[in-house]
């Protein structure tokens, strides 16, 4: 039995037919080659033999998307995924978006018999549950082997590192104030900052960031305690301490902006650091530590540490302190940058998707103007 979804499709029948259906639907019953970006975890089973059986892809970080390639008229999107909201664009333009699917198959068709890519961006974030994706199906590929494509492969690899501003937080909001529900819907993190840089540069990229969470100390000091960056970061799954695995990730460019929520309330009396300067020592201390950490993964990676303006003493003084112990290390390849100034529109007094497009500007003018940073990739 299909399961009904719910999507908006942006292109006119005429051009691109989409419709749900059983996950048995017969012809398109050949998995394609996936290129994926961000955290993600691979899901197998025991097949035949005893061979293991690959089972999709599981996942929790924002700004995670997959992408194949296909000859012919149709493809087939395959889900696990009552969490999250989606875009879909094919051959470069957006034709649908996706909410909450569930167990569900979604084919599009009526394409031309030429080659397409097919692309699926998570829009949502979600911090307590995990999503599946099973892949891209195309027909005939069984029988005529000479359809297969393989995998897209782009030169150059961007990493973001960050909490809720690089998440892209209810970015697409009318209005400030917003219920749960509301910052779900409103929150894209394919309008982020992140995203819109690494597309202008024609660039892989991970969105390694988790809404509320700070270096040491999460938003007013309660938030998520169980978690903190350095943590999550090698995870693919929030909960499964098992480390992601991506050997072919090797960014030219890791930026990394995060720590206004360790400093977004006083500290009370009762938290381990009792007052802000043991706070800020803490922050600096683990901070410097996760740099020099991902620096020993990516020696010849372009770090930027970067804040926003205006912000607490202890965020903008403890990056700094930041940037000059890694300086001091003889460490030539990082930077420090202040970002433009930020609306406060989207949810909760969060920058919206214009102040998103300021920044990515602001990193599109940085990297042209360091060229050297890609390597020559």
């Amino acid at each position: 039995m299909w399961k009904a979804i719910t999507f908006a499709c942006l292109l006119s029948a005429s051009a691109t037919a989409v419709q749900a259906l059983s996950p048995a639907y017969g012809p398109y019953d050949e998995g394609l080659a996936v290129t994926t970006g961000g955290h993600v975890k691979v899901l197998s089973r025991p097949g035949p033999d005893h061979f293991p059986t690959f089972d999709g892809y599981a996942y929790q970080w924002p700004g995670v998307y997959f992408e194949a390639r296909f000859k012919g008229p149709g493809v087939v999107m395959k889900f696990d995924d009552s969490a999250n909201n989606f875009n879909v664009i094919v051959d470069g333009r957006l034709v649908m978006e996706i909410k909450k699917p569930g167990k569900t198959d979604v084919r599009i068709d009526q394409l031309s018999d030429g080659q397409h890519v097919i692309r699926l961006e998570k829009r949502s974030e979600t911090q307590y549950a995990t999503g599946i994706f099973k892949g891209f199906f195309a027909p005939n590929l069984y029988q005529y082997p000479s359809l297969r494509i393989e995998p897209l492969k782009r030169t150059r690899q961007i990493e973001f590192i960050g909490d809720s501003l690089t998440v892209g937080y209810g970015n697409t909001s009318a209005f400030s104030q917003c219920t749960p529900e509301q910052i779900f819907e409103t929150t894209d993190a394919q309008q982020g900052f992140g995203p819109l840089t690494a597309k202008h540069f024609d660039a892989d990229y991970q969105i390694n960031a988790f809404s509320g969470l700070g270096m040491v100390r999460n938003y007013d000091g309660r938030e998520h305690p169980k978690y903190h960056m350095p943590m999550l970061y090698d995870r693919a799954i929030f909960d499964d301490p098992t480390q992601v695995n991506q050997p072919d990730w090797h960014p030219q460019v890791i930026v990394i902006g995060i720590g206004g929520n360790d400093f977004s309330t006083p500290v009370r009396p009762d938290e381990p650091w009792g007052n802000e300067t043991n706070l800020r020592a803490d922050y600096v201390k683990t901070y410097t530590a996760f740099v020099k950490t991902i620096r020993a993964r990516n020696p010849e990676a372009w770090i930027i540490l970067a804040t926003p303006p205006d912000r607490q003493e202890g965020y903008t003084g403890g990056t700094d302190d930041v940037f000059a112990a890694i300086k001091a290390t003889g460490d030539t390849k990082i930077d420090r940058v202040t970002l433009p100034e930020l609306d406060k529109i989207g949810c909760n007094g969060h920058p919206s998707t214009r102040a998103d497009t300021r920044v990515a500007d602001f990193y599109i003018q940085y990297l042209t103007d360091h060229p050297q940073v890609w390597q020559g990739k």
